[in-house]
């Protein structure tokens, strides 16, 4: 059996959590044991399907806290499993330091760059140094992902693929939300995102404000969880917004909720590629997205309409309403072919994963 530990942040739900949950569950278990580090749990992560798929999940301190320590508690959990490969998934370089240290306890070390950019410039331009030496492989979701975490060395693109039976549109799906949350008759708009800087909440706030200034029937879901909640909540109460605003926390049903919704709203100030977009596509979700998001991400035709984010929540709110209006002309039928032929199918990509694999242990 091969052993796989994967290093991320955290393991609920979101874009790059998804994509490896997604392949965990595809892959041959019998041939392939995946484990995981990360620096912090929550309520409603991924620990439970994790241990149920054979799975088991260690917690280190966040290597910018507690460097010794992170590194010291690494070194061990991968030198005393015997780990073959050790994977790093990240939109930072400085995290080199950790695939060096897997190195040095004898596992093969792989670099997923799953962002195209990162706020902490200056760490990650130290990282890089480092980064040249602690890989032996490289990996990155986007062209523009792979420049930014490895300039000029090798590295192979990989789409984060997608379980396409679960997101395809499903009356029933949208059925559970409906009832759940009372949408009778409502016009629903969503986002689903962590609630992070990148993510542009506060923006998508203030065109939520404006589509309830046009629309009585609209009512807002923002499927997500992190630390700029409060600031978020804030922003809802100072805006009148409480009663047509819903923070679902985590959810585990996102997909259910893309049946449900009749516009997605993504107003990113930069991302990698994705994988929620890509979701919503499988479920005929029409989205009104930020173009600073990579072209890359549209595979559809008709679904995805890009506007830059310089221009006014008035203006995204009109946009939104028109392309819910729009929507209603057509059926949520499944573009299946489109979005295989782009690369992101999970069945195609999982047994591409297991060749890899074998690969990078000879």
């Amino acid at each position: 059996m091969i052993k796989i530990l994967h290093i991320v942040g955290a393991m609920y739900p979101g874009g790059m959590e998804n994509f490896i949950m997604n392949l965990y569950e595809k892959i041959d278990r019998e041939k392939f044991q995946f484990d995981f580090v990360v620096h912090v749990q929550k309520e409603n992560d991924y620990r439970e399907q994790i241990k149920a798929l054979g799975g088991n999940i260690y917690e280190v301190p966040r290597l910018t806290k507690d460097p010794v320590g992170s590194l010291l508690q690494l070194y061990k959990i991968v030198k005393k499993n015997k780990y073959d490969i050790v994977i790093r998934h990240t939109a930072n370089a400085l995290v080199a330091l950790q695939l060096l240290v897997a190195k040095i306890a004898g596992a093969k070390t792989i670099c997923h760059s799953h962002n195209e950019t990162d706020p902490q410039v200056t760490i990650h331009k130290i990282g890089k140094i480092c980064m040249k030496f602690a890989t032996d492989k490289r990996l990155a979701c986007s062209p523009k992902a792979g420049k930014w975490m490895f300039d000029n060395q090798e590295f192979q693109i990989i789409h984060n693929a997608i379980n396409v039976d679960k997101f395809v549109y499903d009356e029933k799906k949208a059925e559970v939300i409906r009832r759940e949350f009372n949408l009778e008759g409502k016009h629903v708009y969503g986002h689903i995102a962590n609630f992070i800087e990148s993510k542009n909440h506060m923006f998508l706030l203030d065109v939520y404000k404006e589509i309830t200034d046009r629309d009585r029937d609209a009512v807002f879901f923002c499927l997500g969880e992190g630390d700029l909640r409060p600031q978020i909540e804030e922003k809802i109460r100072k805006l009148q917004l409480e009663d047509r605003v819903v923070l679902t926390g985590i959810r585990h049903d996102a997909q259910n909720f893309m049946s449900a919704m009749d516009v997605l709203i993504f107003p990113s100030f930069f991302e990698g590629l994705p994988l929620t977009l890509i979701e919503a596509q499988i479920a005929s979700l029409p989205a009104v997205i930020s173009d600073t998001i990579t072209e890359d991400v549209v595979v559809t035709q008709g679904l995805v309409f890009m506007e830059s984010i310089q221009k006014t929540p008035s203006y995204w709110a009109e946009r939104a309403m028109e392309v819910l209006e729009n929507s209603k002309l057509s059926e949520r039928k499944c573009q299946r072919k489109s979005i295989q032929d782009a690369g992101y199918d999970m069945d195609t990509l999982s047994k591409w994963y297991q060749e890899y694999f074998e690969e990078v242990c000879k």
